[in-house]
């Protein structure tokens, strides 16, 4: 084994470890911040965060038929209680803008 080789084994043991004692810190960190209720309500929150911080990038670049798209979705979402008919519609919408106007 060449001396490339053996550097290689050595990153890839160390990210396996560094990968797996954040994953049981964060199990023991979360066993001990799940019993104040601000954490609580942080948790709660953060998927509908993220959500918005992946979502509205993608609706500024597309502009005005993005946000057109993205108003149609939510309220056929909205009235139908169905996230795949509005997705479907959404994804309409700016297929005939991307391709016909």
């Amino acid at each position: 084994m060449n001396e490339i080789d053996l550097v290689a084994v050595i990153l890839i043991i160390l990210a396996g470890i560094i990968t797996y004692s954040l994953r049981f810190g964060g199990l023991m960190i979360g066993d001990v911040l799940s019993k104040h209720k601000f954490v609580e309500n942080l948790i709660k929150a953060l998927p509908g965060a993220l959500l918005l911080s992946f979502v509205i990038p993608s609706i500024i670049s597309e502009g005005i038929p993005g946000l057109i798209s993205a108003l149609t979705a939510g309220v056929v979402a909205k009235k139908t209680n169905n996230v795949l008919i509005a997705l479907v519609i959404g994804l309409a919408i700016i297929i005939i803008f991307r391709n016909f106007i």
